[in-house]
């Protein structure tokens, strides 16, 4: 028991795929791009015309106008939009230039604050029918007010009018708000043909998947991106989730194969290797290992799940020479026991010797090591007391586990303390039972033991 199962094999788990929540639906809003004027320049700037279609030749000015100004950008570049709102406002309501009335518009939507001048915006567009721009922010700001018809008129007017991806995402917005999905995928499917934009593709599919109840279709439309663009993370990570519910193996793992290959983000060959294992097709992860990705901690638990001990031990140890510790010189003396033939061989017991007495000397004290080290010495008698000793630093650390207390009842017994070595196997005995073979040897020969010698304790031996 104490040696023998001491090399534990990869248990399948089953593979978890990272749910990245994806936002259903963002009723994207457009806003006007912050104004970013350096601090020391802003004396220096005097945008009193924002744009071509401001009042360029108006040269009349209120008084305090420059000075609301550089608040209004000031504010507006250091993402305080609620007092960059408040000066573009007062700025439109004594000058009533339409820039001004943008930008209190693209601000109060950065704050999800109500406009009071909506209306006036609307009354403008339809004064300036070719502006897109003010029907963007228009679009945007009936959204934000819950008016889904209004905002639903501007988007026609929008895709009609410009026939940009943007306006057709937009226009998609008032749809998904009101339930009528089928018309926002119509919509956003346009926007996705002119650009292919991969973030318009996840909006579309979790419609399809979560809204619509089309979950083929969501696949179709990913996998054609994936194939002909690669593996967009954001896109095969959605596709991994729909595989995970549906338990479709063989698809999850293509796809974290792909993705490892256009990330090389390690969390992606993990997963693979994890799937691999929980398939049983360890063979493929350690091609993977060998091959694609360089994981010696993973290749040697592989080996080890195989029982191929000599490349678990060629491993090890070549860990360990890269200077990773020395817990590996001490997992190298385990696997070079166990690939042995012949077990009770001198020169391979020498081995395994000196190297976990370099390895404890060096700081590989965990339990497992001790342990498995400490039952070599007793079980081969090498060493004893020193086995013995080993034990009892173990247990120290963890003084219920049965593989340390049977190794130590052994020990008891090849030193012929038999009471000892009979109250240490009797609670391995008494949790495991006597079902496991090297359990059932001992627990006969220490009895047998305290008999021979008078120590015999109680009369319900099992």
């Amino acid at each position: 028991m104490s040696r023998s199962n001491r090399l534990r094999n990869i248990q399948p788990t089953r593979v978890v795929v990272a749910m990245f929540s994806t936002l259903l639906f963002s009723a994207c809003s457009y806003v006007p791009s912050v104004t970013k004027v350096p601090e020391n320049k802003l004396a220096e700037y005097n945008p009193k015309h924002f744009s071509p279609d401001s009042s360029a030749n108006d040269t009349s000015t209120f008084e305090n106008e420059d000075s609301l100004i550089m608040k209004a950008i000031f504010y507006e570049q250091q993402e305080d939009f609620e007092k960059s709102n408040y000066y573009y406002d007062k700025l439109y309501q004594e000058t009533g230039k339409e820039e001004y009335l943008f930008r209190e518009m693209g601000t109060a939507l950065f704050i999800n604050k109500k406009s009071k001048n909506l209306d006036k915006l609307q009354s403008w567009v339809d004064q300036h029918p070719n502006n897109v721009k003010a029907k963007r922010i228009l679009l945007s700001s009936y959204l934000a007010n819950k008016q889904y018809d209004k905002a639903k008129a501007i988007g026609e007017l929008l895709i009609r009018e410009s026939g940009m991806p943007i306006d057709f995402e937009l226009a998609s917005n008032p749809y998904i708000m009101t339930g009528e999905y089928a018309k926002a995928v119509e919509l956003l499917t346009q926007a996705y043909n002119k650009t292919f934009n991969a973030d318009i593709l996840i909006k579309i599919t979790t419609l399809l998947a979560n809204y619509i109840g089309d979950v083929d279709e969501a696949v179709k439309r990913l996998e054609n991106h994936r194939h002909l663009y690669e593996c967009n993370e954001r896109v095969c990570l959605q596709l991994a989730e729909i595989y995970s519910k549906q338990e479709k193996i063989p698809e999850l793992l293509s796809l974290y194969r792909d993705l490892y290959k256009a990330t090389g983000n390690e969390q992606y060959a993990v997963k693979l290797i994890e799937g691999y294992v929980f398939t049983k097709e360890t063979d493929k992860a350690i091609a993977f290992l060998t091959n694609e990705y360089q994981n010696d901690e993973l290749l040697y638990e592989l080996y080890l799940s195989k029982k191929d001990y000599k490349k678990a031990q060629i491993i090890a140890q070549k860990v360990y020479e890269r200077g990773r510790g020395p817990r590996w010189l001490a997992e190298s003396a385990m696997a070079l026991y166990e690939q042995a033939e012949n077990k009770d061989s001198k020169p391979m017991l020498d081995e395994v010797v000196k190297k976990f007495e370099k390895a404890i000397n060096e700081g590989a004290r965990d339990g497992v090591y001790l342990n498995y080290y400490g039952y070599t010495l007793i079980d081969k008698d090498i060493d004893i007391a020193r086995g013995v000793d080993l034990i009892k630093e173990a247990l120290a650390e963890d003084p219920n586990n049965t593989y340390y207390l049977d190794s130590l009842a052994w020990g008891y017994y090849k030193l012929h303390h038999c009471k000892e070595a009979y109250q240490e196997m009797k609670k391995v005995v008494d949790i495991e039972g006597l079902e496991e073979d090297e359990i059932r040897e001992h627990w006969l020969h220490i009895k047998k033991c305290n008999k021979q010698k008078g120590d015999y304790i109680g009369k319900n031996f099992r």
